[in-house]
């Protein structure tokens, strides 16, 4: 099992609970927080509550591991982070209030959770994608050591850009091979 809190210094991960819907409804609601993400910009706080809810069969199934990123002295949500595992291989992804863009909260966060995937023996590969024109998110997947495999053409939409599927890059870094 995961760890539930990651203490990282100047952030903190841990377990989302019921009362962190309406911040994080704060940044999960901005149009450019959203942007190049896979879900419609959110309108109503109503699906998220039940989103929190699910988390916790998940994360007790094994199937994801979500986080909030906090900061420590503040434990509000200031982002989000996730860790799909299936099989040998685990998915990240991540999402992070714009006001905190720019200081390193996601690569750290990131970090982490790819620090820590790695660190089981059954997992031999941590992964990630992220729309082509988002160059912020693939600085971060580079600085946390995930090399660029490819382009995954018209892999997902994004509702907030188009309906239609678009390119993504396809990030990894995988045990045993530099």
């Amino acid at each position: 099992m995961p760890p539930e809190v990651f203490d990282l210094g100047r952030i903190r991960l841990r377990r989302p609970v019921a009362d962190d819907a309406l911040a994080i409804y704060e940044y999960g609601s901005d149009p450019e927080v959203a942007r190049y993400a896979d879900w419609p910009v959110r309108t109503t706080i109503e699906p998220l509550i039940e989103s929190l809810r699910s988390r916790t069969a998940q994360w007790e199934s094994g199937e994801a591991y979500n986080w909030v990123i906090t900061i420590p002295s503040l434990d509000r949500a200031i982002g989000g982070i996730a860790c799909r595992v299936d099989r040998h291989a685990a998915e990240v992804g991540f999402l992070l209030h714009r006001r905190y863009w720019g200081q390193g909260f996601a690569t750290t966060a990131t970090r982490a959770v790819v620090e820590w995937a790695l660190s089981d023996p059954s997992i031999w590969r941590v992964w990630a994608t992220c729309d082509t024109e988002n160059t912020a998110s693939a600085r971060v997947l580079e600085k946390c050591e995930l090399r660029r495999e490819g382009t995954l053409r018209r892999f997902a939409v994004r509702p907030a850009l188009s309906r239609i599927p678009r390119d993504a890059f396809l990030y990894a870094r995988v045990r045993g091979v530099t």
